[in-house]
């Protein structure tokens, strides 16, 4: 037990050093040929008053990050206080920052719902569901704000048109394949008979027999609780609904940036389409946090909105806000919540 925890620690290092190292290189490229004292002056000469809607977005991003998961546990008739609506949005971010495709969140909130005595068979459905109804929302926002600019957001796509083909084939196939594993249970135990069978072959599993009849048993539940999900399509309404509202936070952040160096020649749709295209571009990319790609896409895409002279600062704030800003308090608060938890276990000894 000990020498997994030491592992999953040393990985976790290697996450967070491998995430530092690409900060560390981005923004070393982006102000390479730029005189740091006047960003940074820039930055600060912001009119502040606009970063504050800015700051109330993520903050709402965060909560429903955690809000759409009370709103399934409830409907499970499981309650869920408001404060760990908090402690699994956290999780999630601060995990899917640090992993490649925002990998990792899922699988660490389902670690934290266990701890707190969640069934990990319902959990898991929850989250499975949770992360569809994401993408489909942010697909469905995409398909519709491009429409409805298509004169303004088509010369934009051309910019980055192989990053935003392969970004929308990946969400929309992403959308497609967790559907199927929420709806079709044959899919689901072939996939999972199937994976204990390779750890059979690879000699990670002695007792194939025990295995599979604890996938049996845990595939029963899925199929239970995901007939709940199926059953109950107000439940899944108001959780789609609040994953809508998530996403439209995050993504109305550079509008508010952009107003606070005192533009207005852009409005809200446009702004918010143009981020909408770049986070369909490089979200999926096998990047943690997408650092590196997002900040690049922000210089080809707002590089037009922005003037030359702010574009930089711009890119500072922007992310600063909606990614840094939110990965530092994550962190703090995963710190937080490993001590509690050590705390805990050695009370119990």
């Amino acid at each position: 037990m000990k020498e997994k925890k030491k592992n999953e620690t040393k990985k976790m290092i290697g996450e967070i050093a491998i995430l530092l190292i690409l900060m560390g290189l981005t923004f070393s490229v982006l102000l390479r040929d730029q005189n740091l004292g006047e960003v940074v002056e820039s930055v600060f000469s912001v009119r502040k008053r606009w970063l504050i809607p800015a700051l109330l977005c993520m903050g709402v991003y965060i909560f429903c990050g955690g809000l759409c998961i009370r709103v399934m546990q409830h409907g499970l008739g499981h309650k869920m206080s408001i404060a760990r609506c908090f402690k699994y949005s956290f999780v999630e971010f601060y995990f899917s920052a640090i992993t490649p495709s925002s990998t990792g969140g899922q699988p660490m909130q389902l670690v934290y719902m266990k701890k707190d005595g969640y069934n990990v068979s319902e959990s898991s459905v929850i989250l499975v569901a949770i992360t569809a109804m994401y993408k489909l929302a942010f697909v469905l926002l995409c398909l519709v704000m491009f429409a409805l600019n298509y004169n303004y957001i088509s010369g934009q796509i051309n910019e980055v048109h192989v990053m935003f083909v392969l970004g929308l084939i990946l969400d929309v196939g992403m959308v497609l394949l967790l559907g199927l594993l929420l709806f079709s249970h044959r899919a689901i135990r072939f996939l999972a008979r199937g994976g204990v069978h390779l750890l059979v072959k690879l000699h990670l599993v002695k007792t194939p027999e025990k295995k599979l009849a604890s996938v049996d048993r845990i595939i029963e539940q899925y199929r239970e609780c995901s007939e709940f999900v199926r059953t109950h399509p107000m439940i899944i309404l108001r959780t789609f609904g609040v994953l809508t509202v998530q996403r439209i936070a995050i993504i109305a952040v550079p509008y508010f940036v952009y107003r606070s160096f005192g533009f207005h020649g852009y409005s809200f749709i446009q702004i918010f389409t143009t981020q909408l295209l770049l986070t369909l571009s490089v979200e999926m990319l096998p990047l943690p946090g997408s650092v590196g790609a997002s900040e690049s896409a922000f210089l080809i895409l707002f590089g037009p909105i922005f003037t030359e002279d702010q574009i930089y600062s711009a890119i500072l704030l922007s992310r600063g806000i909606s990614f840094y800003l939110m990965l530092l308090l994550a962190g703090l608060y995963i710190i937080g919540l490993h001590f509690f938890y050590t705390f805990l276990d050695k009370r119990k000894k």
